[in-house]
């Protein structure tokens, strides 16, 4: 079974918060017989199966799902509780 390599790459925006620069964080998952294996340039976050890389997948779409959900719930017992007098 091939295994999957997750990477982590920094981009800059060029904005800057709080006197530091802002960077755009983005994920890619390359299969391991597919990676070119150059670890100065490409860390490698974790190495996972397909099984361990689909687990990943819907263990962050849960969390997602409930952040959705709970911000859901606040804004609709928001609406509610009415307008604030």
């Amino acid at each position: 079974m091939d295994t999957y390599n997750i990477y982590m790459d920094e981009l800059p925006t060029g904005e800057a918060f709080d006197g530091e620069e802002m960077v755009e964080v983005e994920f890619r998952v390359v299969p391991g017989s597919e990676d070119d294996g150059d670890a100065e340039s490409n860390a490698v976050i974790a190495g996972l199966d397909l099984v361990d890389l689909i687990n990943l997948r819907d263990a962050l779409q849960q969390e997602i799902d409930n952040y959705a959900l709970s911000a859901l719930e606040v804004a609709a017992g928001a609406v509610a509780e009415g307008p604030v007098s």
